[in-house]
């Protein structure tokens, strides 16, 4: 069954680990043991459909907007108790766009009532409404939803690729309303991998990104190095260390941190092959986040180039 499967999956991953960090001695450095550790440790959980569905309905607790119709427009499925166990979880059935339908398309082709045969599912759109509008707001939404989660819910989808993503128009929208009042709605399924971190972890993330946003890139190196937990004694010059890194995030900030002209993955990326280069070890918790900050990132980019993480 699953339980076997993820196993498996596991037993995988670990022997890849261990050969990498046998190989290549300064992967270590990329705290990959306790990485996958700390992945297997919420991961495993995944084969109890049970924890699922708690994740759902703690996520429609933080986003009130299927309840009250306040807050951001964003709603999760909701699950169907009390047909829930480990094995089977029913939940409402959404009817939405996904995603993919407008990221697999090119600016500017024209608008939705004239693409409805090649996209096959644009009957959620408000009609006349141009494709790239369609973009850049759900755009914003997404960028809006995965800040709340990161610093006002510390309770993270681990998985917000877009196949996981859908949205919504109200039908009033669909059915004639000005085109310029529609707001879009976002619909988010498989809610199993979700990420809360420990206070610590969530101060020093937190922390590191205030120093990043305002432009302090050496106390954003300074934070990285005291908040290693490896050996201090094997950094190979913290001074070097916190002056590249200061020296990367300021080239990077400046005009402000546009996805259009910044890959904040490239930040990341680069921040992480410094730590490697230095033998600076690096927080799971940093690690983890910064891989749904990418994920995240590459959505942001295809819907609206010009979104801003920071400003």
């Amino acid at each position: 069954g699953a339980q076997r499967l993820v196993d498996l999956d596991l037993d995988v991953l670990w022997r890849l680990v261990g050969a990498l960090e046998s190989f290549f001695p300064s992967a270590r450095y990329l705290a990959l043991s306790e990485a996958l550790g700390y992945f297997e440790a919420f991961v495993r959980p995944q084969a109890d459909l049970r924890i699922e569905a708690a994740n759902l309905e703690r996520f429609r607790r933080n986003f009130s907007w299927s309840e009250t119709g306040t807050g951001l427009r964003v709603r999760f499925p909701q699950v169907i108790r009390p047909y829930v166990t480990d094995s089977v979880l029913v939940e409402s059935y959404e009817t939405a766009v996904p995603l993919q339908a407008v990221l697999g398309q090119v600016a500017g082709l024209g608008k939705f009532d004239d693409l409805s045969d090649t996209l096959g599912v644009v009957h959620g759109i408000p009609k006349g409404m141009q494709l790239a509008e369609v973009r850049e707001r759900v755009g914003k939404v997404c960028m809006d939803m995965f800040l709340k989660m990161l610093f006002a819910d510390n309770f993270i989808h681990g998985d917000l690729h877009p196949g996981n993503i859908h949205f919504r128009f109200a039908e009033e929208s669909i059915q004639g309303a000005p085109a310029e009042q529609a707001e879009p709605e976002l619909v988010i399924f498989d809610a199993g991998l979700s990420v809360q971190l420990s206070r610590r972890d969530r101060r020093n993330f937190v922390e590191l990104f205030h120093a990043i946003s305002i432009d302090d890139g050496a106390r954003a190196g300074q934070l990285m190095l005291e908040r290693s937990p490896g050996d201090r004694n094997r950094v190979v010059d913290p001074d070097g260390f916190v002056s590249s890194v200061a020296e990367l995030i300021t080239t990077l900030r400046s005009g402000g941190i546009a996805l259009g002209k910044v890959r904040l993955g490239d930040l990341f990326t680069q921040m992480i092959g410094l730590a490697c280069d230095h033998r600076v070890k690096l927080e799971t918790s940093f690690v983890t986040v910064a891989t749904s900050i990418i994920v995240i990132e590459g959505v942001g980019r295809q819907l609206n180039p010009i979104v801003d993480l920071i400003l």
